[in-house]
This record gives C-alpha cells, sequence and structure tokens, in this order.
C-alpha cells in the first residue's frame, strides 16, 4: 500500500491531556476530538466502502459520543493504547451499521472520471483499489483496512475485532489475494 494512502500517524494525546479529559474537561475533550478526528474519520469512510457513506459524519460523531462516555473508564496501562480503542469503537459501530440490511448492495460512488494526464491515472488507479477494498467482504475488510491503512500490528486487530491472531492472517491474506487479483495481477 503507498505510504501516502495510509493514514498519518496521529501523536498520542500527553498523559496529563488525557487525565483532565477523563474528568470531563471540555478543553480536553476538544484536543482529544481535534487530535483523532481525521483517523476516525478516516477509517469509518473506508470500512463503509460506498456503503452509506451519507453516514460517515453521524457515525463519526457517535465514536467521539461513545468514547467521550467511556473514557473515565479507560486504563492508560492497560492492554491497548487510547488510539487503538478508540478505533475499536469505531470499528464495532461501523460493522454494526453495515449489518443493517439497506447498506447490503455497494453503491457505484466510487467510479472515477476518464482522464488521461498522470494525475487521473493516480485516481483510476485509487479508484480501482477502492473498489476492490469495496468489494472484499466485511470481515476481511474490517482487517484489511486496520492493517494498512491504520498500520495496526496483528494483535492489536485480533484485540479490536476479538478475533484470534491466526484469523486476523488469514482474513489478511484472503483480502490481499482478492484485492490482487480485483487490480488484474497476474500471480494471485
Amino acid at each position: 500500500m503507498p505510504a501516502a494512502a495510509r493514514a498519518r500517524p496521529t501523536e498520542p494525546l500527553d498523559e496529563l491531556t488525557l487525565r483532565r479529559a477523563q474528568r470531563g474537561e471540555e478543553r480536553a475533550w476538544r484536543e482529544l476530538i481535534d487530535r483523532y478526528q481525521r483517523p476516525i474519520h478516516a477509517l469509518i469512510w473506508r470500512l463503509l466502502a460506498g456503503r452509506a457513506r451519507h453516514r460517515v459524519e453521524d457515525l463519526t460523531q457517535e465514536t467521539f459520543v461513545r468514547v467521550l462516555r467511556a473514557l473515565p473508564g479507560f486504563d492508560p496501562a492497560g492492554p491497548a493504547s487510547l488510539s487503538t480503542w478508540m478505533l475499536t469503537i469505531a470499528t464495532r459501530l461501523t460493522l454494526n451499521e453495515l449489518r443493517r440490511p439497506e447498506h447490503a448492495e455497494l453503491s457505484a460512488s466510487l467510479l472515477a472520471e476518464d482522464r488521461t494526464d498522470a494525475a487521473s491515472e493516480r485516481q483510476r488507479l485509487g479508484a480501482a483499489i477502492a473498489r476492490g477494498v469495496a468489494a472484499l467482504p466485511d470481515a476481511q475488510r474490517a482487517v484489511f483496512v486496520l492493517r494498512e491503512y491504520h498500520d495496526l500490528d496483528y494483535q492489536d486487530i485480533a484485540s479490536v475485532l476479538e478475533l484470534d491472531l491466526g484469523t486476523v492472517k488469514s482474513r489478511l491474506a484472503r483480502a490481499r489475494t482478492a484485492l490482487r487479483a480485483h487490480l488484474g495481477d497476474p500471480h494471485a
């Protein structure tokens, strides 16, 4: 996956700001939201993969509502970092949204315009990758997006999705094979 397609790493929230946010201080809440809004939004956008794109903003907001409600119970010394914990909440919320019957079909909103310059070629490739990711089964797409776009390690993905490590690895391998086949790789 090209480096430009990955989510930019977010600097962790400092310990003092986290403690203030856990106590409910509004300024600390705003800092937490400002810091993590882009990666949460990007994760939800990619997980929806052409379905219910109109729900991205709502699901992003709902994620932060749930984060702020549960934040006092978050243990910074626990098994997950704050960002992994928040991505877990966003992932589960989005996967629940995808289970709703009205989101079963893919939309055609990912088609790119046909141009001949280099920028449009990159757009076409990006759109082809997005269509390939959108075509993956939800379970494979979740593992793929968390690994390739949000750079979570296998153990964190297993924790986020409540899966065995072997299941994460096999779903990721299947997702990569399917994406290569979608893109026309003869070695897929």
